[in-house]
């Protein structure tokens, strides 16, 4: 298929080329293959990082909802503990 024509002269022209730049050209692949590792960990890392974010935002909605309802129950309380002091 067509990847293994562009493999196949990809050789070729490494194979005719001068050893210095060879060389060379292997180092920049190696370089181009690193950094794609380093890409894919990188993207990985981010991934895994979302989810615990999105984790923790959704723990932070339940807290939120229980501080909520404290406060409206201390609300409450604390109405009622000024009508008391008022009828005495």
């Amino acid at each position: 298929m067509v990847i293994n024509e562009i493999k196949s002269n990809f050789s070729d022209i490494l194979v005719n080329l001068p050893p210095a730049l060879n060389v060379r050209v292997e180092n920049l692949l190696t370089i181009i293959k690193a950094l794609g590792i380093a890409a894919i960990i990188y993207i990985i890392y981010l991934m895994v990082s979302f989810v615990f974010a999105w984790k923790r935002h959704k723990r932070l909605k339940v807290i939120e909802k229980k501080v909520n309802l404290l406060d409206k129950k201390s609300n409450s309380i604390l109405k009622i503990l000024k009508k008391v002091k008022k009828k005495k």
